[in-house]
Parts: structure tokens; sequence; C-alpha cells
């Protein structure tokens, strides 16, 4: 009787810690990116200016960055060969009382591709516009020029949302070319991005201390 009540005393303790430990909770996302329809009712009117290699996402972020990145690279069969360029996009909403920044709106890409005057060559116009919910938005554009006669291409659109933290980075939006007859569907997987020829990648982060991707 007294080894039972040994056991039964030893158990009740043991539950009575575990119910004391406390639980660590994952930290919240400081940002949410989601898909959005760049041309979605009236919007549609803008798809011929801006082309079909157009999309966008909708970018929240709270935290303690006061910058936003965008990264474009070049990659292909799943490997990074080329850095195009890196854009910081200054925060301006801030908490003074918490400390916060926070952001708002729609990140907006845009490519255009047009033969010049080597048919050799492919060259491409990349347009990267980030509008808050106030109406403001910055934009910045960068050339993209390819040695080969590309014949097909389509965007890489984002599927899911995405929650990241400070310092972690995501590919967002992009588009695949090739030269051949015939082209693949891609997403955002280092297995499936093994199947483009030639994909460019826009990836975006809030602070520093990027981590790899995608």
């Amino acid at each position: 009787m007294k080894k039972w009540l040994g056991l039964v005393l030893v158990a009740g303790f043991a539950v009575s810690t575990a119910a004391c430990t406390q639980v660590e909770k994952a930290p919240e996302a400081a940002m949410q990116v989601k898909p959005v329809d760049l041309f979605a009712g009236e919007a549609q009117k803008f798809k011929p200016f801006l082309g079909l290699m157009s999309g966008a996402v909708q970018v929240k972020y709270g935290g303690h960055s006061n910058e936003i990145k965008t990264t474009l690279e070049v990659w292909e069969y799943g490997k990074k060969t080329e850095t195009l360029g890196e854009f910081g996009e200054s925060i301006r909403d801030k908490d003074d009382k918490e400390g916060l920044y926070s952001f708002d709106g729609e990140a907006i890409f845009s490519v255009k591709g047009s033969q010049g005057e080597d048919p050799n060559k492919t060259h491409y116009e990349i347009t990267i516009a980030l509008t808050n919910k106030n109406g403001s938005s910055s934009s910045s554009q960068l050339d993209w020029v390819v040695d080969a006669k590309q014949v097909a291409s389509s965007p890489i659109e984002l599927s899911e949302e995405l929650n990241l933290q400070d310092g972690e980075r995501a590919a967002v939006w992009g588009m695949q070319a090739t030269d051949e007859g015939t082209i693949r569907t891609v997403d955002f997987t280092p297995e499936s991005l093994k199947n483009a020829k030639w994909a460019l990648l826009v990836f975006m982060s809030a602070g520093s201390g990027e981590t790899p991707a995608p």
C-alpha cells in the first residue's frame, strides 16, 4: 500500500511540474505576403499596358525593421547564376510608443520582353513598384539581357500565403522562359525550378540576416 501511495505522489508531482512549465510559443510572423489578382475587376483595363508577364502580391509588415528589401535573381535549371539587383524601400509608418514599423500595401511586378538588334538575344525591361495603403508608391527598373532567342515565357505566381520573420526571405513572384518549343509549369520549390531553363525570381524580406532560399 505504501509503495502504491508513493507512486501516486510521484506521478502527481510530475503532472504538477509539467503544468507549471511554460510552453514556448513560436514568434508571430512579422511579414505576411499573399497572392492577389492584379487585374481583378476594373483593373483588367491595365493589362495591355503592363503585359502578360505581370503580377502582384499583398504585403503586410509589423516589426522592428524600417526597410523592405526586394532582390531579383536569375536562375538556370534550379541554380542561381546572377543577381540582377537589390532594392530597399524605407518604411515610414512607425508607432513611436511601441517602436514598431508597419507597412500595408502591394508589390507589383511587370516584365516586358523584346528582340533587339541582335536576333540571338532577348532583352527584358523589369519594373517593380511598392504601393502602400495611402496610395504613395516607389518603383525601380532594370534590364536583363539573355544570350538566346527566347520563344516562350510564363509567370511563376505565389499559390499560398507566406509568413516571414524579420530577416527571413522568400520568393514571391517570378517568370520563366525558354528558347525551346515547350515550357513546363513550375513553382518556387527547388525541385520544380530545375525544370526551368531560365527563371527570374523576385525575393522579398524585411530586415537583415537573410536565409538561403528558395
